[in-house]
C-alpha cells in the first residue's frame, strides 16, 4: 500500500494538439516538514507518463498523457514560486520564439539553469528529452513540452554576415603582427 502524501490543488490551463485549452487543477505534493513544496514544473518533469488533473464543476480526475500536452500555464492567482523555482544555481534567460507542433508560436525568454557558463539554448533544449521547460512571456509563465517544439527562433545572430564568403573576407580586420609577442617570458 502506498503512503498517502498530502497534496494541494493548483489551477492551470492545459493546451494540447487536440484542444485550445482546458482548465483544471493539478495536485502538488506538500512537504510534510514545510521546508520545500513541489512546483508545477517539477510535477510535469516527474518520470510518470500521466498527469492527474481535476476538471469540470465536480472536479472529476482525468489522467492526461503528458506527451499530448504542448504547454501549460498557471492560473492568474498562482504564486510564481508554485510554478517553478529558480533556486540558488546560476541561470540565464534568452529571447526567442518557440514554434509548437499544434501550429502555435509563443515569444518570450527561455529560462535555463546553467550547467556550464558557455551553455547555449541548443545545448539546453537537446538535454531536455521529454521534459518541460520554462518560457517567460510578459507576466505569464508557459511550461512548454520540449517534445512539442518544432523550432525555436532566437533573437541572437551568428555574429557574422551570412551572405557571401567574399564579403566576409573583405570585411575582416587582421591584427597588426607587431602586436604579437615572440619568445619566452615576453621577450622579443
Amino acid at each position: 500500500m502506498d503512503q498517502y502524501i498530502p497534496k494541494r490543488r493548483v489551477p492551470v490551463t492545459l493546451l494540447s494538439r487536440d484542444n485550445e485549452g482546458v482548465q483544471g487543477d493539478v495536485f502538488l505534493d506538500l512537504d510534510p516538514t514545510g521546508v520545500r513544496h513541489q512546483t508545477i514544473l517539477a510535477k510535469l518533469n516527474e518520470t510518470l507518463r500521466f498527469l492527474p488533473v481535476a476538471m469540470g464543476p465536480r472536479g472529476q480526475v482525468h489522467l492526461v498523457h503528458k506527451s499530448r500536452v504542448t504547454r501549460i500555464t498557471a492560473g492568474p492567482n498562482v504564486l510564481p514560486s508554485d510554478v517553478f523555482n529558480r533556486g540558488f544555481l546560476p541561470w540565464r534567460e534568452e529571447e526567442g520564439e518557440v514554434w509548437l507542433s499544434d501550429g502555435t508560436s509563443v515569444a518570450g525568454r527561455i529560462w535555463m539553469p546553467l550547467e556550464r557558463p558557455t551553455q547555449r539554448v541548443s545545448d539546453f533544449l537537446n538535454q531536455r528529452g521529454w521534459e518541460f521547460f520554462v518560457l517567460l512571456t510578459g507576466r505569464a509563465v508557459q511550461l512548454v513540452n520540449s517534445e512539442a517544439v518544432v523550432r525555436v527562433v532566437l533573437t541572437e545572430s551568428a555574429g557574422a554576415p551570412l551572405d557571401s564568403p567574399d564579403s566576409r573576407i573583405d570585411g575582416m580586420c587582421w591584427p597588426d603582427p607587431s602586436q604579437f609577442v615572440f619568445g619566452f617570458e615576453g621577450r622579443p
